[in-house]
């Protein structure tokens, strides 16, 4: 029921908050006309002298109690276009006549042009005059008929006249249009600009009402009975609550225990299984995901960062859960037998401008799978570019970004990067292909990431600790059909599979590699992947460049990666539903990929992907 209630929360206030912005922008802009430009007052005529009513009026005999059968209501002695008249109200409307020869008046164009002229002190003149037997929105308060007569000046003054009395009925200007547009959004009257208390404002306000209830209601759910219980805290300080520790294939379980509303994250890390993790426990890098079971409830943190697939089997975000009971824990692949390593770098190569590969030598080869990840120690550091042995080419691409030129960490900290080697390719070496984080163009001046800073400074012969390897994206070896769709950095753990696959285990089926990258000077591992489509003829590669100049002499595709797979391929497929995707690269591409395969309708069991080091 509370997630019903989140949901339209969420949605609700959205929509009610462009009427909410509404409400405070056309509240500021009727502040801000000036009001007597809005009512037409600074074009308004001093006026003249009125003739004296009584001595004009003298010349009159006698009233008349009908007028063309109509009963008089009132007769109003008044000036008009210089002269006195009897303004005689009738059942049927009034009825002019001059106050000294009885004739009749009738307002026409002339009259109701010079009655306006009259009225109107300002450079302008009559350019248009309209007599109109129905009102509009200008006249909306008046009875018809009425004289429109409008004048050139840039205000666009408008005056109306009316045709039954001659009487000014409205001034308007561009600053009253303005006013009025900004008075309709303000009422949400959208049709007569008239009523405040219109049944759109007053479901407004409900709906205001329902949000703030609401709102009441989940900030309620956001807490548990238990995060007031503070006197049951302090007694059971002492107590401890055990956690079943397994892992995600079920090669392993062992038992650990956490102390009473302890984070899970706090208490893996007390216990010797430190999850992986960039923001320390924050939750934003989502890197510490385990299944703890669906009856824990599903926070922020968690919607963030977990897909509702995974949300619905029982994953959360450790950092964001505190132990209250015994808990059954689903790590990571390989994490409850991880081990703690020490690494030589052996070289440091630039393979774009922006990334690099690191390799590592162990003193004994790695045991892992395809597509795992590892845990790089970065230890406290200070590092300037200046006096930094980077090729001039990145130095220069630093300089450029508006990137500090100094990083450093006065703290322990960990990354972790996926292997870009396949299992037993290089004997006891390791490759991670890391992206150089600089700083974006809306944030000039932010430091470079810390963790591929550290990295790229280290020199052949520098040792460095590592723990791992661990991870679940992995091939699914059953499937008749892979389809990996990489980008950026992402481009690491695929190679892994790839190589795995095709030069170590020599599958048959058919394979398709999808690379997006910005220019062709950031296409990674080229040489490997021709050479493979060359050696294994189930095996093709495509790659689209989302950046190349038109000048460029590119021969490929241009544009966005899931673009080129849905077009070129997913959309003639002609068995989709017997494929396995593989996807891995920067936020932005995973998502829309994503999206484009739910779209297509593959099943979430036939897709795996992985955001490490993007």
């Amino acid at each position: 029921m509370m997630t019903i209630v989140r949901q339209a929360h969420k949605w609700i206030a959205l929509i009610l908050g462009i009427q909410l912005t509404l409400w405070m922008l056309s509240g500021l802009g009727m502040a801000i006309l000036p009001h007597s430009k809005v009512a037409g007052d600074h074009r308004m005529a001093e006026r003249a002298a009125p003739a004296p009513l009584l001595k004009a009026a003298t010349g009159q005999i006698g009233l008349p109690a009908t007028v063309d059968g109509a009963e008089v209501q009132q007769v109003r002695l008044r000036n008009l276009d210089g002269r006195v008249i009897f303004d005689t109200v009738t059942s049927d409307g009034s009825v002019l006549s001059d106050a000294v020869t009885g004739a009749p008046i009738i307002v026409d164009e002339g009259l109701a042009t010079r009655i306006a002229l009259t009225d109107y002190a300002g450079p302008g003149d009559v350019v248009n005059v309209q007599y109109m037997l129905e009102t509009t929105l200008e006249v909306r308060d008046h009875l018809a008929p009425a004289w429109r007569i409008d004048f050139d000046d840039p205000e666009r003054t408008t005056i109306y006249v009316s045709g039954r009395n001659g009487q000014i009925l409205e001034r308007r200007n561009h600053y009253w249009r303005a006013f009025d547009i900004f008075w309709m959004l303000h009422i949400m009257d959208y049709q007569n600009r008239a009523s405040f208390n219109h049944p759109l404002i007053i479901t407004a306000a409900l709906i205001v009402l329902w949000l703030g209830l609401s709102g009441i209601a989940l900030w309620f759910d956001s807490f548990r009975r238990s995060d007031f219980n503070l006197v049951g805290k302090w007694r059971g300080r002492g107590k401890v609550f055990p956690l079943s520790l397994t892992d995600s294939e079920g090669s392993a379980i062992k038992m650990a225990s956490a102390r009473p509303m302890q984070s899970l994250f706090a208490a893996m890390d007390e216990q010797g299984y430190p999850l992986p993790s960039t923001c320390g426990g924050g939750g934003t890098c989502g890197l510490c995901r385990v299944q703890i079971g669906t009856a824990l409830p599903i926070l922020p943190a968690d919607r963030r960062q977990i897909p509702e697939s995974e949300l619905a089997s029982g994953y959360r975000l450790a950092c964001q859960h505190r132990v209250e009971a015994p808990l059954v824990v689903t790590l990571p692949h390989g994490l409850l037998d991880a081990k703690n390593l020490v690494g030589t770098i052996a070289a440091t190569n630039f393979i774009t401008p922006d990334m690099y590969e690191l390799r590592i030598s162990l003193p004994e080869p790695l045991d892992f799978r395809a597509g795992s990840y590892i845990q790089v120690k970065v230890q406290p550091f200070r590092w300037d570019i200046d006096q930094s042995n980077l090729p001039n080419a990145v130095k220069t691409r630093w300089e450029a970004s508006g990137t500090a030129k100094a990083v450093g960490t006065d703290e322990t900290v960990y990354r972790t990067y996926s292997l870009a080697n396949a299992p037993g390719e290089l004997g006891n070496d390791i490759i991670l292909s890391i992206r150089l984080a600089l700083a974006k163009p809306d944030a000039p001046g932010a430091s470079a990431g810390i963790g591929s800073t550290y990295l790229g400074s280290l020199v052949a012969g520098d040792t460095i600790e590592l723990r791992g390897p661990f991870g679940d994206f992995h091939v699914d070896s059953e499937a008749s059909e892979k389809v990996f769709i990489g980008g950026g950095a992402g481009i690491g753990p695929i190679r892994s599979m790839i190589v795995d696959q095709l030069a170590t285990n020599g599958r048959t089926s058919r394979m398709s590699l999808w690379y997006g990258a910005r220019t062709q000077e950031h296409i990674v591992y080229k040489d490997d992947f021709e050479k493979l489509a060359s050696a294994h003829p189930n095996f093709s590669w495509h790659v689209a460049l989302s950046e190349v100049p038109e000048t460029d002499d590119w021969p490929g595709a241009r544009g966005l990666i899931h673009d080129l797979v849905r077009d070129q391929y997913l959309a003639s497929h002609p068995d989709i539903e017997r494929c396995s995707f593989y996807i891995c690269g920067p936020p932005q591409m995973l998502k829309a990929v994503l999206s484009l395969l739910k779209s297509l309708g593959v099943n979430d069991s036939r897709i795996m992907f992985d955001d490490f080091g993007n």
